[in-house]
């Protein structure tokens, strides 16, 4: 593409070689000093302020139209002023109607308990609802064609939501119009564009205006793709590199998806462009893979045509991930200019258009580069109406790490983040680094953080944290900005050996088959991922796939049937950590296709996941682990934890024999039995072997889960098993969980084996009469039922620390030498067959010690202060600390003898901290199921 100083260029995530000619990206918004030397511990946006030279013109009775200006420019002074005949293309923003019941409305498709839940707007009833009026449009259009401007007529592009009034003119007509002075800058030797303040528009037209955009050309919209040509460690089954469409579909669990003829059929995917295509290309690629034929729908937008120019590569991805994934869906192209006008236009027209559900967005810019004026009003109006319309839009999170602007301002060391992913009413989709094993299989991943990119992540400067993520706490930040977070999912990125594609358009050295990596393959990825998803739901009533943001967080907030996300914990993005649950590198994780699509499939009232191992990461050492070692060893070590502070460290010694196992019920109504743990595997000598065993008390085997020789060594990955059909017949009994290393090591080879967090869940069936039985749970409606016992004669239900959006939680501890509890008692029906506590934990962290002198219990105990207990369900120490977790247990085992009688839910909080180190428990939203 080009790269004319007097446009604004959306940037796409493309090839290597590619990116450094291409991306453009220009001065963002400066971030506050303090940054330079903490910028994690204090929100670090400075706010734009208006620029001293130039005279503004008088707009007799003006109103100011706000957030035209970067504050890039601040300390940058003009260099004269910009040509008064210098022409401008204009988008008028008009006011919607009610955007207050939009938002509204926005909420109740996302809540349960609405009958609008998930009932999205046609086009047409947008329009009638929210959008402006003909009439609206027409007094905006006069206005502009008063001041000299030419209009472009409503309807002419197509649209029919009478959103953007298009207008052309010179500098002159926009000085005299909105009482500015237009100025140029140099910013790093690219001339760009300003004016001295925010524009004003008479009383008359304001009440219609929300924003104009088009006088500032600051901001550079860029591709967000890479090009590499690189060795591999495991090379794929590309002609030259690259993870083919069957590596891909392996390593996501996509097969079984395809395999019961969900390949994206009669769904459509929209692929957001800014260059054209070579349709020969795509055919090839198709052909080659077996994915059929494909005749794309093009829109072309405020004249664009499809020819393939430098940004085609970026096209041709798109075009070429989604085809791998969802080879049955329809592809609508939507390409238009690389301007302001034309980004906004291009998306106007989607959602306008309304033919797609699913949006793949690979071009982004800076968002410190774009003015509020573009993303908070413009941008987000459109997107708005395309989520009230069902439509999903999953947006690349950048190439450039926690520094996405760091090619175009003062500042490389600034974080930002990319536009549009950080819209809350857009998924951005982060990077990870794939390892698959040989078949192809899910290895591991870790945050994308190569030579040549990393994955987008990090705090929006524009948009408040939306309320699906008001409970996340991601790790090391201190303290937490009341900001959107990126990104919100992730998939592989990495360019070696990144995604096989066919590219032969543009200009290229390289042309043919090539391997090409970046967020913009992650977006399309999971793109085609919701295409086939949403045709296996499509006859589920209501739909189950729309406001895809939010639900991908009610996947991670609530217990699933099946675990959706692969949780990335190693690695960075140039500055935030990968690390356990929700992080700003790789968001909620990368994908388990089939599990996702299962779980929404599913009833999460009717069919909870709850944990069945205890003690699963080590943390209180070797309770509930029965252990035996040849060697006569302590298996529970700190000698290489996968978190925490404690894993279970087996061999490591000469001719080596090893175990460790623990004993689990398992409960007599029961579905479906996963079994996860991670491994990591030292020394390469194949005759030494670790084993997954499920047996009988009594040491028969039942099962054996799976067999790794140390060539599976790679570091830490994760291992998830289905034992649903080997334990059906143990229902109601208990079973051996048994992992068995032994080898024949030498001192020059000492074979060893590490384990962590062990995790045996089981999907509990509740069909039938399921009650919450737990009054006042989250503790809003009042104290009583609840029972409260402070030493520090506190007030235990307060306001202090709840879980949003909750208003009161049940704060405990925080002074020297506490112990606090909360207590509910509860009279099991006679009838119970199943029982299921959920409940959420935030453990403020008070040592860093080894030591678990600081802890949260819960258990069951006969009722009253003195009631012997019945069973203990869970221990955590400070040590455990990791934001706000959820936990959930099935207690068939240990309560069903109880049906019929009261018994009594203790949650206590003890600790030996001083006044300077105090350690505190915040409990909500405790929940107790009960089937009978």
């Amino acid at each position: 593409m080009g790269t004319s100083c007097t446009k604004h260029y959306y940037h796409k995530y493309l090839p290597a070689k590619k990116l450094l000619m291409i991306i453009n990206i220009t001065i963002a918004l400066l971030i506050s000093t303090c940054l330079a030397s903490a910028p994690s511990m204090a929100y670090p946006y400075a706010t734009p302020t208006p620029q001293p030279t130039g005279t503004p013109l008088p707009v007799v009775g003006g109103n100011v139209l706000t957030g035209h200006l970067t504050a890039a420019l601040v300390n940058t002074p003009p260099i004269g002023p910009t040509p008064e005949s210098k022409a401008l293309h204009l988008v008028f923003l008009l006011r919607l109607r009610d955007e207050a019941k939009l938002d509204s409305l926005l909420a109740a498709q996302n809540d349960p308990t609405s009958p609008l839940y998930h009932h999205y707007l046609t086009t047409e009833e947008f329009n009638a609802q929210f959008a402006p009026t003909q009439d609206d449009w027409n007094a905006v259009a006069k206005y502009a064609r008063g001041q000299g401007f030419k209009v472009t007529e409503d309807g002419k592009d197509r649209t029919t939501n009478h959103l953007i009034v298009n207008a052309s003119g010179t500098v002159e007509m926009a000085n005299k119009a909105f009482g500015i002075t237009i100025q140029n800058y140099n910013l790093k030797g690219r001339i760009v564009y300003q004016p001295n303040h925010d524009p004003l528009v008479p009383k008359s037209v304001y009440s219609l205006i929300k924003n104009v955009t088009g006088l500032n050309n600051v901001g550079t919209y860029h591709r967000l793709d890479q090009q590499h040509r690189l060795r591999q460690a495991h090379p794929r089954q590309g002609p030259i590199s690259g993870y083919t469409p069957n590596d891909l579909r392996a390593a996501y669990d996509i097969n079984p998806l395809l395999q019961a003829k969900n390949n994206g059929k009669g769904q459509t995917i929209a692929l957001f462009e800014m260059d054209g295509y070579n349709q020969k290309d795509i055919d090839i690629y198709r052909q080659h893979y077996g994915l059929g034929a494909l005749k794309p729908d093009e829109v072309l937008v405020d004249g664009a045509t499809n020819t393939a120019g430098a940004g085609a590569i970026e096209v041709e991805l798109d075009m070429e991930v989604a085809s791998a994934i969802a080879p049955g869906a329809a592809q609508w192209v939507y390409i238009g200019p690389n301007t302001v006008t034309g980004v906004e236009n291009t998306y106007n027209r989607i959602v306008s258009d309304n033919k797609a559900k699913i949006v793949s967005i690979s071009w982004g810019e800076c968002e410190l580069t774009s003015t509020a004026a573009q993303m908070r009003d413009t941008l987000n109006t459109i997107f708005k109406q395309g989520t009230a319309q069902g439509q999903m839009f999953f947006a690349a999170s950048g190439d450039s790490g926690a520094y996405d602007c760091d090619n175009t301002i003062n500042n490389p060391t600034t974080v930002s983040v990319d536009t549009p992913a950080s819209d809350p009413n857009v998924i951005g989709v982060g990077g990870t680094t794939l390892h698959t094993g040989p078949n192809g299989s899910y290895g591991s991943e870790s945050a994308w953080n190569g030579t040549t990119g990393q994955g987008g992540g990090g705090f929006s400067a524009r948009f408040p944290r939306p309320d699906y993520q008001k409970t996340l706490n991601p790790p090391g930040i201190n303290p937490l900005p009341l900001q959107r977070f990126v990104p919100d999912v992730s998939a592989n990125a990495d360019g070696n050996p990144g995604y096989s594609i066919y590219y032969t358009s543009g200009n290229t050295t390289n042309p043919g088959w090539t391997a090409v990596g970046g967020t913009s393959a992650a977006a399309p990825l999971w793109a085609g991922i919701a295409a086939d998803i949403a045709q296996m739901l499509q006859a589920k009533n209501p739909p189950a796939l729309s406001q895809f943001n939010k639900t991908l967080y009610t996947l991670y907030n609530q217990p699933q049937s099946y675990i959706p996300f692969h949780d990335i914990t190693t690695g960075t993005n140039g500055y935030y950590p990968a690390d356990k649950g929700y992080d700003l590198a790789t968001g909620l994780g990368s994908p388990d296709a089939w599990n996702i699509a299962r779980d929404l499939q599913s009833d999460p009232v009717s069919n909870v996941r709850t944990l069945l191992t205890k003690n699963t990461s080590f943390e209180d050492k070797s309770v509930d682990w029965k252990e035996t070692s040849s060697g006569g060893y302590e298996l529970v070590s700190v000698n290489n934890p996968h978190i925490g502070l404690y894993s279970a460290y087996l061999c490591g010694y000469i001719n080596c024999h090893d175990t460790i196992s623990q004993t689990v019920q398992i409960p007599r109504a029961t579905s479906q039995v996963t079994l996860s743990y991670w491994v990591d595997i030292v020394d390469p000598e194949p005759t030494n072997k670790f084993r997954v065993l499920l047996q009988t008390t009594q040491g028969k085997l039942i099962k054996t889960v799976r067999e790794l020789q140390t060539a599976n060594g790679n570091g830490w990955i994760q291992y998830t098993d289905d034992v649903s059909d080997a334990l059906k017949p143990y229902a109601g009994k208990s079973i051996q969980i048994v992992f068995d290393a032994s080898g024949s090591s030498t001192p020059q080879s000492p074979f060893a084996v590490n384990l962590d967090d062990v995790s045996l869940q089981q999907v509990s069936d509740t069909s039938g009469n399921t009650t919450q039985m737990m009054k006042k749970p989250s503790f809003d409606q009042g104290k009583t039922p609840w029972q409260q016992s402070s030493k520090g004669g506190l007030q235990l239900i307060n306001k202090n620390f709840p879980r949003t959006p909750d208003t009161y939680s049940a704060y405990m501890c925080n002074y020297p030498n506490c112990q606090d509890s909360v207590a509910q008692t509860v009279t099991l029906p006679a009838t119970t067959r199943n029982i299921i506590l959920s409940y959420w934990v935030y453990l403020g962290r008070s040592n860093t010690t080894g030591a678990c002198s600081n802890t949260f219990r819960s258990y069951v105990r006969e009722p009253g202060s003195g009631g012997r207990t019945i069973a203990s369900i869970q221990k955590l120490c400070s040590t455990d600390a990791n934001g706000w977790m959820q936990y959930s247990f099935n207690l068939n085992s240990t309560l069903m003898s109880y049906a019929g009688k009261p018994i009594q839910f203790v949650f206590e909080t003890s600790a030996q901290t001083n006044g300077r180190t105090n350690f505190y428990v915040s409990l909500d939203d405790v929940l107790l199921y009960v089937t009978r």
